[in-house]
């Protein structure tokens, strides 16, 4: 049986309100079920969270945990909602899933099937750059949570 590591994050109150870190865990857990993995537990916690800190940047706390445990071989996928609660940043989701793969684990999402097809490196990489755009444009900034921490979204 494969263990999973799960991330959920969110930097805004708007985007609490579309899929807040509740929905994104449930969703996780319920792939989990699905897909017959085993979740990775500290004890105290089965989910990597960060709360109100920026996809823009790759140094959050949980996120910096969870590269530790990818790095160590604990686990065999890494599972998140979308590539964009991974990063914002096109050039840092391309480094997370290089590590990811360098480490042989998996990077699955609920919104997109993993593909790992020359087409489905493709669409990851445009689902990535979209997600960039989306924090660097008026309409996808909406202040909020992440000013706590630093980052827009």
């Amino acid at each position: 049986m494969e263990r999973a590591a799960l991330y959920t994050r969110v930097s805004t109150d708007k985007q609490v309100e579309k899929y807040g870190l509740g929905a994104q865990a449930t969703a996780l857990r319920q792939r989990v079920a699905e897909r017959g993995y085993l979740m990775l537990s500290d004890g105290a916690h089965d989910l990597f969270s960060d709360d109100g800190y920026s996809g823009a940047t790759l140094d959050r706390p949980a996120l910096n945990r969870l590269r530790q445990v990818v790095r160590s071989g604990q686990v065999q996928v890494l599972l998140s909602y979308a590539p964009d609660r991974v990063s914002r940043e096109l050039l840092d989701l391309l480094t997370l899933a290089a590590e990811c793969e360098q480490h042989d684990v998996r990077l699955e999402f609920i919104t997109q099937e993993t593909d790992r097809s020359e087409a489905g490196h493709l669409f990851f990489a445009i689902r990535g750059a979209i997600g960039q755009f989306d924090r660097a444009t008026p309409a996808g900034v909406s202040g909020g949570r992440a000013a706590a921490h630093r980052g827009l979204s």
